[in-house]
């Protein structure tokens, strides 16, 4: 060891690395391995850091501070790395210069994805001349620049101090602020001119209306303690001064992009790329900087961790995983050439380069298995560069899992097939579209269907370029020559020759699943009543990820609203496609959305079903879908009767506007409650954001509360004449005082509502009414969500464990792209009488509401026995901190009085949209159901 490095080594051994947990996986066995190499003393702060306020792991920071025996210390979080020689040039400075409390450098941001490193600019260089003799001076001046103090190396009772006294209400981005701005307040800082820190920079999460709640409460708070403490910023430039520096050293900004650094070979470095403005003045570039930015992105991509890294490579893991998969008819030959596709998506997926390694045994692959099986060493000295238990982690591992759990296995399979072939089961023939032209991807169909073990189907394939074969109609695989332009006219022309039951249109590279196919087959014996089929399916993004689309049955209003997601993969009657006439050609790219809003115009939906399996993974519908849908949307509307309007939302669903003529009275019935200061601010709400006119609201309250009722009625300003008071005896349930509020109403529309909720959107009644107004509607409830932005209330699924379960409980409202038909409106079971709309003559057919628990799902049931559709839409919204769930016995009594509505299998988990009803729980695999209907 040199004298440079031992005298760094001195100088570490006066330092103690805090590591602070963000609680995502990977990171903490990672920064483990990182800082136990390079650091000599580090300590692990266990409480999560990610979504928690400070409340949450104050106290273990003070005792892991009390433990530290090192004149200094610095706070890193566990996905941050601190770079050595900035640390040592820290703690050297602090050592020969005691009037500084603190040294820090520059902070370098980095985002990975797949072998690829962005990094970012965070903050901006001081100049020469810069220099703060006072607290107030160094607060404004770390604000200008976007500094982050609380990175700084730190004298450690000096961090003590602060941490002892930070502000607690605050998540970490507001926490971390308010320890800059004490460290600051405290004592001087020294900036070194060089880079401290790689830090972990991700986009900015939520809505901008949250981010700005975020800031204005860490002003507010930090405010309140700077009055505390010395009041360094009290007057109005110090506030100016304060508030910039929340906003710019808040850690959840935006940040230019400065360079990428991408790794495409094993054999060389990876390769930068600049963008075309560079930040000069920064002291990001020098040599030093890049020679260990070589071993931090080998560390990285050798260990992928967090949620954001592992979303970008999800998609690359789960293509490798499928390349990795062995066939039958595999050669050597064949799997070297696909480990070689697959070792090229990724090069850091140690499996892939093992197996590519094993298959490396020919003189001509010498130098190429050398260089890989360095490589390979490499990476297997990295923990955490086991791919599978990340993948497994992720969206689309859930999805693979749940589709593995539903198929039956090599036992249960045989007694499917034996079951089959005891009598003839209806056909089916799978047209497959192949326009590119790609063998691979049709091979990828065959081995799906062939899989399965089913032989008594047709495959017609529809191929541009040269026919691997010559076949005629009566062959199982029959191959049509055909372009883009005569496609339709050919698929038009095979669905009349053929003697197929069922048709079902595929593109090439679409594949089915086994245990959806099996079911599928075993149930279309007593499908006789069935016009049309559709079943969940799995989208393919660009990326290779896997989307879950779980269809919740044949909902006709998500299907006009959602045709990417709704509108393909039905297996459709074949007398059924003839008799509406065929595929339409003047809606080439959205075929089976055009058919299927035909068939509710001729037929309605009673022949529509649904099979609650996952049945074909595909690719997410082409962006070219959209026009070509849209405009058969708007020739089914003017079909109907409406002279509607359809407005394309930004995650592509569509919103209609029916454009009723009528403008029908509503009628707010609302119980007062024993919150009167809550019944104030329901009616505030509506009185302020209704932009509605043609309503009147009835309060229902007893005798002996009339009167304090009308005194908080009577101090809200600006509801003129729609209000009346109603009084009633005392004991009535909610539902009871409802309905004699109906029995006085003069709305042609109820709309039931609780004290609990506030009006948010100001075209709400309007909302309701587009959907109401339809004749096929009788309920509409709202979409309702606490200030958290957190949803409480989608609409509720009847569950077959005689359940009543809330749908996307806990999911953000802003979630629409990862959750999709969040943001559509769709039918569903029931929704909650919390707020909802009813005609008045379906309530008065109903008898009202019955006074029992659950009253809102009753009446819910009660519409739909008269063949109406109960509707939730997310264009009505309340502020509602969340409705209480019916109690297991009130749910047994729905369960007696409805016993054929409870019929909902499927749990589909909150956060990634995939049915995990199947999944094995404690270890027990879960019996699939539909089995026992195989004798």
């Amino acid at each position: 060891m040199g004298e440079k490095a031992i005298e760094a080594a001195a100088l570490l051994d006066d330092l103690t690395v805090i590591l602070l947990g963000r609680d995502e996986p990977g990171y903490a066995g990672r920064a483990a391995h990182y800082y136990r190499a390079r650091f000599g003393r580090y300590a692990t702060v266990e409480a999560s850091m990610q979504g928690a306020t400070a409340h949450a792991w104050q106290a273990q920071l003070l005792a892991t501070l009390d433990q530290v025996d090192t004149p200094f210390t610095v706070l890193t979080l566990d996905c941050d790395f601190l770079l050595v020689d900035a640390a040592v040039a820290a703690v050297q400075a602090l050592r020969v210069a005691p009037q500084y409390l603190m040294a820090q450098g520059y902070t370098l941001g980095y985002r990975p994805g797949n072998s690829d490193v962005g990094y970012y600019k965070i903050g901006s260089a001081l100049p020469g001349s810069a220099s703060a003799n006072s607290g107030r001076e160094r607060i404004q001046l770390h604000g200008e620049h976007g500094l982050h103090a609380w990175r700084a190396v730190v004298r450690v009772e000096a961090l003590k101090a602060v941490v002892r006294d930070a502000p607690l209400d605050l998540p970490f981005e507001g926490w971390s602020v308010a320890v800059s701005y004490g460290l600051l307040a405290q004592g001087a800082v020294k900036v070194l001119a060089q880079t401290g820190v790689i830090a972990e920079h991700s986009a900015q999460r939520g809505s901008q209306v949250m981010h700005e709640e975020q800031l204005n409460r860490a002003i507010s708070l930090l405010r309140q303690w700077d009055a505390e403490h010395g009041q360094l910023c009290a007057d109005a430039k110090g506030f100016d001064a304060l508030s910039a520096f929340v906003r710019k050293t808040h850690d959840s900004h935006d940040a230019p992009l400065l360079f990428r650094s991408h790794w495409a070979k094993v054999s060389v470095e990876p390769e930068r790329t600049f963008e075309p403005r560079q930040f000069v003045e920064m002291p990001y570039y020098n040599a030093a900087l890049f020679g260990q930015l070589r071993a931090l992105e080998f560390l990285v991509h050798g260990w992928p961790a967090g949620r954001v890294h592992s979303s970008a490579l999800e998609g690359v893991w789960v293509r490798q995983q499928a390349l990795m998969a062995v066939h039958p008819n595999d050669t050597v030959d064949s799997l070297k050439e696909r480990y070689w596709q697959a070792f090229a998506l990724g090069l850091f997926n140690r499996q892939v380069c093992q197996r590519l390694v094993d298959t490396l045994n020919g003189k001509d692959d010498l130098v190429l298995a050398e260089e890989l099986r360095f490589w390979l060493e490499q990476l297997n000295d990295l923990q955490g560069s086991d791919i599978q238990p990340l993948l497994e982690a992720t969206p689309s591992g859930k999805v693979i899992a749940a589709i593995a759990a539903a198929t039956p296995d090599s036992a249960a399979r045989q007694r499917v097939l034996a079951h089959l072939a005891k009598k003839r089961s209806p056909q089916i023939a799978f047209l497959v579209v192949d326009l590119d032209n790609s063998d691979s991807a049709l091979q990828a169909t065959f081995d799906s269907l062939l899989a399965s073990g089913l032989r008594d189907f047709k495959i017609v394939v529809l191929k541009v370029g040269e026919l691997p074969a010559i076949t005629t109609a009566k062959d199982t695989l029959h191959f049509i020559k055909v372009t883009p332009g005569n496609l339709i006219a050919h698929l038009n022309q095979v669905s009349r020759q053929l003697s197929s039951d069922w048709l079902m249109l595929l593109q090439a590279g679409d594949m089915l699943t086994t245990g959806g196919l099996l079911r599928l087959q075993v149930e279309l014996g007593g499908a006789e009543a069935c016009q049309a089929i559709c079943a969940n399916e799995v989208q393919r993004d660009s990326e290779g990820r896997l989307l879950s689309v779980v269809r919740p049955g044949c909902n006709l209003d998500l299907l006009r609203n959602r045709p990417d997601l709704m509108s393909r993969h039905w297996l459709v009657r074949r007398e059924t496609l003839l008799e509406l006439g065929g595929y339409s050609e003047t809606c080439a790219q959205a075929l089976e959305f055009d058919l299927l809003l035909r068939l509710s115009e001729q037929h309605g939906i009673a022949g529509m079903a649904h099979l609650d399996e996952y049945l074909v993974v595909g690719q997410q519908a082409p962006e070219t879908m959209g026009a070509d849908a849209l405009s058969t949307l708007k020739r089914h509307l003017t079909t109907l009767g409406y002279r509607g309007q359809v407005n394309v939302a930004e995650d592509g669903a569509f919103q209609i506007d029916f454009r009723h003529p009528a403008t029908p009275q509503v009628s707010v019935l609302l119980p007062a409650g024993e919150d009167l200061a809550q019944l104030q601010a329901c009616l505030a709400s509506i009185v302020q954001r209704t932009r509605y006119t043609h309503y009147e609201v009835l309060v229902v309250s007893d005798t002996a509360n009339a009167e304090s009722v009308a005194a908080r009625i009577a101090s809200i300003q600006g509801l003129g004449g729609r209000i009346r008071l109603l009084s009633c005896e005392q004991g009535l349930t909610g539902a009871e005082m409802i309905n004699q509020a109906a029995l006085q109403a003069r709305g042609e529309y109820l709309l039931l509502m609780s004290a609990r909720s506030q009006v948010v959107s100001p075209a709400w009644i309007e909302a309701l009414l587009n959907q109401a107004l339809r004749p096929e509607v009788g309920v509409v409830g709202v979409q309702m969500y606490g200030r958290d932005d957190m949803i409480t209330h989608a609409g509720y699924e009847l569950l077959a464990s005689q359940q009543v379960r809330g749908s996307w409980l806990g999911v953000s409202r802003h979630a629409a792209e990862s959750v999709p038909g969040l943001a559509a409106v769709r039918s569903c079971q029931a929704v909650s009488g919390e707020c909802l709309m009813v005609r008045k003559e379906l309530f008065e057919h109903c008898a009202g509401l019955e006074a029992i628990a659950g009253a809102d799902v009753d009446l819910c049931l009660k519409a739909a026995e008269a063949g109406l559709l109960v509707v939730w839409t997310p264009m009505a919204q309340m502020l509602n901190a969340g409705i209480a769930m019916l109690e297991e016995a009130q749910v047994q009594a729905l369960v007696v009085r409805w016993p054929a509505a409870f019929t909902t299998r499927s749990h589909v988990d909150r956060c990634h949209g995939v049915d995990v009803s199947r999944l094995p729980a404690a270890g027990k695999p879960v019996e699939l159901e539909w089995l026992a209907e195989v004798n």
